[in-house]
């Protein structure tokens, strides 16, 4: 009798199916585990700019003696709108005077509304927040000037790239979030330095324990989308905060 060694093509088509499903798992494993890296890396990245952002704010308002303008809740805005949040003074005193023998300072944060159409419905993700530090600061009425695009103006810096703009309007789950904001507080009472109909936006006042809050969402529009969030809240060097303006001096 003849010995028949070798495969018969039942058996071959079961192994070529077990090796493919192998396959198939081995790459979906593959696929969910570099993707899963992948968000990790971006959300690390995000962490560290946010890390960064906010250092250079404190250093920024612990070496400031009058904060000027800040913004409070933003009602509403289109991709590419420019927004001025923040104009924090060196070297000058509660009633807006320079120090003896030293020159003025101003550094101004300015928002960029970013395109990117993001979650809830409304928002807007790819915004950038720009940073300016002058010797004089133009005003157009109660607002501080930003120029017509900070993105092309020499005089500003990059302060936080992939901030997402979350108007104030916006409720999700019976909560609003508005972001990028720059507060006021103090004790019970929240000074919001420019609403809608107010006309208090650069006005002196010297208030104990006051506190700067800041809430800064960053986002990637990716898939899966990937963000971060923080908030703090800062306190002037000589534990007040001083808004600028002439209606209570």
């Amino acid at each position: 009798m003849k010995n028949n060694k070798g495969f018969t093509l039942t058996e071959i088509l079961l192994a070529v199916m077990i090796v493919g499903i192998i396959g198939v798992a081995l790459a979906a494993l593959t696929t969910a585990s570099s993707r899963e890296a992948g968000v990790g890396r971006s959300r690390v990245l995000l962490r560290n700019n946010l890390s960064l952002a906010m250092r250079q704010l404190r250093q920024d308002v612990h070496s400031s003696t009058q904060l000027q303008y800040a913004r409070g809740q933003i009602s509403s805005a289109s991709a590419g709108n420019v927004i001025p949040l923040l104009v924090l003074a060196r070297n000058v005193d509660l009633k807006d005077n320079p120090w003896p023998g030293r020159t003025p300072s101003y550094i101004t944060y300015c928002f960029v509304v970013g395109s990117h159409a993001a979650q809830p419905s409304g928002a807007l993700a790819g915004g950038t927040i720009y940073r300016r530090q002058s010797s004089d600061i133009s005003w157009s009425s109660s607002t501080p000037s930003c120029g017509s695009n900070p993105a092309t103006d020499t005089n500003f810096q990059v302060f936080l790239h992939n901030v997402k703009f979350i108007p104030s309007g916006i409720t999700v789950e019976d909560r609003t979030y508005p972001v990028p904001l720059f507060r006021v507080d103090s004790g019970d009472t929240t000074y919001s330095l420019h609403e809608e109909n107010h006309n208090i936006l650069r006005w002196y006042y010297g208030e104990l324990g006051a506190l700067l809050r800041v809430n800064l969402i960053t986002e990637l529009p990716s898939k899966p989308v990937v963000n971060d969030g923080v908030e703090q809240k800062f306190m002037m060097q000589n534990g007040f905060f001083n808004i600028r303006g002439t209606a209570w001096d």
